[in-house]
């Protein structure tokens, strides 16, 4: 059995997307359908981040960006050479406008019209993808980032991007915000990243891939600005679930705190950005005299279910946080079923009775999310942990079963082979039959068992005919 993934803890979000045509199964598409082809698509991140200028009265405004391949356009290069049959041209353009605070807090809507340019700057490269298959990766990237040095104000600035010979962009977004001196900001900015290389002379902290946020079930660093950092003081990091469920925040609780010790403070540091080779971005922590102290954790995010959270670093006298930000955990390859409740529990009737289906399907939502974290926590091989591999890996087949398995007459995890594959996993060896006369047969073999398929048509059908033991 392959335990290799990552335990999704009781938080469903149902992502139900809107489908046109006729469907092979049903005028009306199964959830778990709708579910996998919302779960298709690795998201991209462009993030915001805020560092020191080259001088004091300067900021260095950056978005750091992470793309799938999955989210490029490709095209056939004809012309290239063996492990680059597909390309992708990418150009980024950031352009910043001096701005109003009638603007500030706007999400949508931005117009930088009738904004005097303040600067503009531009990245551009091209992904290559050794066949098909890769260009639509959700494991490869294209990671980099843009900047400018800002002078304290408001300013909008406006992202862009484009893909090959475009003339528009295809993309683009828009933000407004303002800027203050670096040492007068009054709460510290926080940076995540997924691994830390410390160095004799330069360390560098390697940026999430998720941006602002990171992989669920995974340690973690948080790179903290501590403004006005004083030494006689006590700081102390907390991480706070919000369980912002059904927009309620008033159940926040603390889930990780933490006493920062003096191995945890770093005076004199400068961060500047480096990326080389499409390499995920770092931070590089150089070591100036006149840095900046930062605070550098690992936060054990084991340990964190999945969820959103906010970061707080304060002392025992502070009324306001040292430094905060808010984050939420992401699982990138999450089975489909554990996207809604409500199929994650149906999905069970594979290895559970009437009774037990019947009896997590009863109550308010909130008790039926208990019943199924607890049904499957009792089956926890790593409890300790918030990576349940046995429920992950038991979903996964699920998904297997209906992308391998389905046709025009059943869905794949409904079919003689996706049930024996879902409740046995991978078999040790399949044996296929060609007869002269007769269907063409498949033989599964287990350690201690054998399941004999049929087909029942020339389009993949098969029907279990036989199962015995060894």
């Amino acid at each position: 059995m392959n335990l290799s993934k990552l335990l999704y803890s009781a938080i469903f979000v149902v992502l139900l997307l809107p489908f046109n045509g006729t469907d092979l199964f049903a005028q009306r598409l199964p959830e778990y359908v709708q579910l996998a082809r919302s779960n298709k698509q690795e998201p991209a991140s462009f993030d915001q981040i805020i560092l020191p200028g080259d001088t004091d009265s300067t900021v260095t405004l950056a978005t750091v960006f992470n793309m799938p391949y999955s989210y490029l356009s490709f095209k056939k290069n004809n012309s290239g050479p063996s492990g680059k049959e597909f390309y992708s041209a990418i150009q980024l353009n950031m352009e910043v406008f001096k701005s109003n605070k009638s603007k500030l807090g706007k999400r949508k809507d931005v117009s930088v019209e009738g904004l005097p340019s303040v600067g503009r700057t531009m990245w551009s490269d091209t992904a290559f993808a050794a066949d098909y298959q890769q260009s639509q990766s959700t494991d490869k990237f294209v990671s980099g980032y843009v900047k400018t040095s800002l002078t304290p104000g408001v300013y909008s600035y406006v992202l862009q991007m484009k893909q090959g010979q475009e003339t528009e962009s295809r993309r683009s977004r828009a933000k407004t915000l303002s800027i203050s001196r670096y040492n007068t900001i009054e709460v510290g900015n926080v940076i995540l990243g997924e691994n830390f290389i410390e160095g004799q002379e330069l360390s560098q902290l390697v940026l999430s891939r998720f941006g602002k946020n990171v992989k669920y079930a995974t340690d973690f660093y948080a790179l903290v600005y501590l403004p006005d950092f004083n030494t006689e003081s006590n700081y102390s990091l907390t991480v706070t679930n919000l369980n912002i469920q059904d927009k309620d925040t008033s159940k926040a609780k603390s889930v990780y705190s933490k006493k920062l010790a003096k191995k945890h403070i770093n005076k004199g540091i400068k961060p500047s950005l480096v990326a080389t080779n499409n390499e995920r971005v770092r931070v590089d922590l150089q070591q100036v005299s006149d840095g900046y102290t930062y605070a550098l954790i690992k936060i054990p995010g084991t340990k964190l279910p999945n969820a959103v959270y906010r970061l707080t670093v304060d002392t025992q006298s502070s009324t306001k946080p040292v430094a905060q930000t808010v984050f939420q955990t992401v699982w990138p390859d999450i089975p489909n079923s554990l996207l809604s409740l409500d199929v994650a529990v149906d999905m069970l009737r594979f290895i559970a009775d009437d009774k037990t289906i019947n009896r997590l399907s009863s109550g308010t939502k909130k008790e039926r999310e208990q019943k199924f974290r607890d049904y499957w926590k009792k089956r926890d091989p790593s409890p300790k942990t918030e990576f349940n591999e046995l429920m992950t890996e038991y979903y996964n087949r699920i998904d297997y079963a209906f992308e391998k398995y389905s046709s025009k007459q059943k869905l794949g995890y409904n079919t003689d082979q996706g049930k024996v594959y879902i409740k046995y996993g991978p078999p040790n060896d399949i044996e296929r039959k060609f007869p002269t006369k007769g269907a063409t047969t498949e033989i599964w073999s287990y350690p201690s068992r054998e399941f004999i398929f049929k087909a029942t048509s020339g389009f993949g059908d098969f029907r279990l005919v036989e199962q015995t033991r060894k």
